[in-house]
């Protein structure tokens, strides 16, 4: 028996030829179209150069604070990329913000020198925090709670008094002086920037929280940073009640001492200043101490 057999190469040789393949014919645009699209070009490239422009932000950054600045230069590329075209290079938004800054007083901004790995962005959240009214931002503790608003705080219960604590972490004081009266019973002063996240302690690990306590002394000095240059002082406070005071450098054991007429529910002054390295506390206008030097 004889089998013919054919070859690949021998079939497709016998195929018929595929046409060449043809581009499809697009329509051409006419006149009327062309000059639509021209004149859409003309108005974008006119508000364009109407909104994004830094006499136009500047006004713009005047009704907004800095978070909104930031969603505007995450949101908008034209508004928060470099422009090339800008002898610092600053976006749009960047320049808005230091004209801001530039445009605060001469106490202000000598209250506020800029950091070398600073934006002006957040130069000028610094500068709204400023000229804001003090508050707490952080209750650490299961036994405080706000009074009203933010400026206020209280004990949840009195019976079995539990040590809790309000921070104003978002007020960040780096120069000039600075001044401020609380009233209460509780003990009063300064701390570094700290921010104590719920998320980094086992469960009921926060329930009672004092910064000068060692068992959180490790996790507030790893957020150490360079802006906190080389002083080791890190947290003074003094109890209306008891007239007793002291510093912490987070490392070791402090000394107690002790001043004389300080009383509790009594307005009682503190004034830190940070170009003289001192913080001192005041009744009734008059100096009852320097708490620190």
């Amino acid at each position: 028996m004889k089998t013919d057999t054919f070859s690949l190469k021998s079939l497709e040789t016998n195929r018929a030829p595929k046409p060449p393949a043809t581009k499809p014919i697009q329509p051409t645009p006419s006149p009327m179209t062309r000059t639509r699209n021209a004149v859409k070009r003309q108005k974008l490239a006119t508000v364009e150069s109407a909104l994004f422009n830094p006499d136009v932000m500047f006004l713009l950054a005047a009704l907004l604070d800095a978070r909104d600045l930031c969603q505007v230069s995450l949101t908008c590329k034209t508004l928060g990329g470099e422009r090339t075209d800008a002898v610092d290079g600053l976006s749009l938004v960047e320049e808005a913000a230091r004209r801001q800054f530039e445009c605060a007083s001469v106490w202000e901004r000598s209250c506020l020198p800029k950091y070398d790995d600073e934006g002006w962005i957040e130069l000028y959240h610094h500068l709204l925090m400023l000229r804001s009214r003090l508050s707490f931002d952080q209750l650490v503790g299961d036994n405080i709670q706000y009074g009203g608003d933010k400026s206020i705080v209280k004990l949840i219960s009195t019976d079995q008094p539990r040590s809790s604590c309000a921070l104003c972490s978002n007020h960040v004081m780096r120069s000039g002086k600075h001044f401020a009266v609380f009233t209460g019973h509780g003990s009063i002063g300064v701390v570094r920037p700290v921010q104590i996240k719920r998320r980094d302690f086992g469960e009921g690990a926060l329930k009672i929280f004092i910064p000068s306590w060692s068992s959180f002394w490790r996790y507030q000095i790893g957020q150490r940073t360079a802006r906190w240059t080389d002083s080791n002082v890190h947290c003074c406070y003094v109890s209306p009640t008891t007239g007793n005071y002291v510093w912490h450098d987070w490392a070791n054991y402090p000394q107690m001492m002790s001043i004389d007429g300080l009383q509790s529910n009594t307005p009682i002054g503190l004034l830190l200043d940070l170009d003289e390295g001192t913080l001192s506390a005041y009744k009734n206008g008059r100096r009852l101490a320097t708490l620190k030097d």
